[in-house]
């Protein structure tokens, strides 16, 4: 089992800066499945009020969007332009004993399952964690995994737009349902796109 934490300080209205850490490693193949299921239930809590859910799809798809060209560009050369962030007004900070001293509020992201499958994904949110704070938190784990992480940069973009296309045309973020069946939904549509990618390049 592996957990990420995610910690809020008691100033985090001021500094918009989020602790991440992971107790343990994560394979990198992971990131991108926890991230999607992440960001679905994020976007299903944040449902009672479909403005600031839409506002986290919407900010996430315009990202995407644009950076949806540069998928391919050098690593040095996204991260001198700052391709790679989000949401600049984000800072992320690490604790490097996992301590969880002095947060205000703390969201844990744990995964279980056996080696060789995909993990299983459990979320524990504080019932009144802001709308803020989870909005922020999926954009800073977001963060987190692209600087980490040199290969999640060509997958987070056809993933997003894949949850916006399932979104759409599917079922809405306020269906539990949605939860586990977005993730799916993108998985499955980014592992087409490349596949339908790799033949093109073949061909030619």
């Amino acid at each position: 089992m592996a957990t990420i934490i995610i910690g809020f300080k008691t100033d985090f209205e001021e500094t918009s800066q989020v602790m991440i850490n992971l107790e343990s490693p994560i394979a990198e193949h992971e990131h991108i499945w926890i991230w999607d299921h992440y960001f679905s239930l994020v976007l299903h809590r944040l449902s009672n009020n479909a403005e600031n859910a839409q506002q986290l799809l919407d900010q996430m798809s315009e990202w995407a969007i644009g950076f949806a060209n540069k998928m391919y560009s050098p690593v040095n050369e996204l991260h001198a332009e700052g391709a790679l962030y989000i949401d600049k007004s984000i800072g992320i900070a690490s604790s490097p004993t996992n301590s969880t001293i002095g947060l205000d509020d703390v969201i844990l992201i744990e995964t279980t399952g056996d080696e060789g499958a995909w993990p299983s994904v459990h979320v524990k949110i504080a019932d009144n964690t802001s709308a803020e704070k989870l909005l922020t938190s999926a954009i800073a784990l977001g963060h987190y995994f692209l600087k980490n992480n040199t290969n999640f940069f060509r997958e987070l973009p056809m993933h997003v737009l894949g949850m916006r296309k399932f979104y759409t045309d599917e079922m809405s973020f306020t269906s539990e349902q949605s939860i586990s069946e977005a993730p799916a939904y993108a998985f499955n549509l980014a592992l087409k796109f490349y596949q339908d990618l790799d033949e093109k390049m073949q061909r030619q």
